[in-house]
């Protein structure tokens, strides 16, 4: 039995391709733009004020390589096709795109078609959702003495994750006036690698040039039989507890806890 294929032989192409839900963008071999759908139109339209274009119409005839960098543009000359790729346009929006190439029917090349995802609301939820989840990482939280900060550790310590606390660490007791910060280990693993205890160091350094002394609480057994049998140097003082090191801010201060009699 034989398809019918007239329905598809009398399409409206033009509207065909209107229809689909991603960017279409149509180009020559010279990367010139010759047509895109509706779609394309509505990205275009957020992306032509970083070029000084209004209309979107104008595009057309516009040069599609400037849209990649250098890697991208090479593969736009020299394949191989279909390319996928995410691209940051002019560090406002991010694109994820294919590329391949346009043949006629006796298969030779004439042009390009670019299909475009609009995903920067997408990448802006997750860059919010690894905001959300480094200030969930990292608490900062105050104690009974102004004086004292608490930095609640808990999951996995990653360089990346460092970077960012040293930042915010120093920015907050600067803020605050912090003389003491403890840092808790409760919540960490049984390990961590010497870059990280570098990184610490940096961050414990950091905070003595500001004129604040650090104190580690919560070592368990096992990270501290790590730290000593990998040679990890932690120039600090430390407790067992929270409750110890809080003690040792108190009477450093000068404070002394009293029970209110009845």
């Amino acid at each position: 039995m034989t398809a019918n294929t007239s329905i598809l032989e009398n399409m409206n192409v033009y509207a065909l391709l209107d229809s689909i839900g991603e960017g279409l963008i149509f180009a020559d071999n010279d990367f010139k733009i010759i047509w895109f759908n509706q779609t394309a139109r509505e990205i275009l339209k957020k992306v032509g004020p970083f070029v000084g274009i209004e209309n979107p119409d104008t595009f057309i005839g516009y040069d599609v390589q400037k849209f990649h960098g250098e890697r991208q543009q090479r593969i736009l000359m020299n394949g191989p096709f279909p390319h996928k790729a995410q691209i940051k346009l002019f560090n406002h929006f991010t694109a994820q795109i294919v590329v391949d190439r346009l043949k006629d029917h006796e298969n030779n090349e004439t042009g390009f078609v670019l299909t475009w995802r609009d995903v920067t609301q997408y990448e802006n939820v997750i860059e919010e959702g690894k905001a959300l989840m480094e200030e969930m990482y990292t608490p900062i939280i105050g104690t009974a003495l102004d004086a004292a900060l608490l930095i609640a550790l808990t999951g996995t310590l990653t360089e990346a994750r460092m970077e960012s606390m040293n930042a915010k660490i120093l920015q907050e007791t600067s803020r605050r006036g912090a003389d003491y910060v403890i840092f808790d280990f409760t919540g960490i693993g049984d390990t961590f690698e010497e870059r990280i205890s570098c990184q610490l160091n940096q961050i414990v350094e950091s905070l003595r040039l500001m004129g604040t002394d650090s104190i580690f609480v919560g070592l368990s057994p096992k990270l501290v039989q790590h730290i000593t049998l990998n040679g990890i140097e932690i120039n600090v003082r430390t407790f067992q507890s929270f409750k110890q090191g809080i003690n040792y801010i108190w009477k450093e201060k000068g404070y002394q806890l009293l029970k209110i009699s009845d």
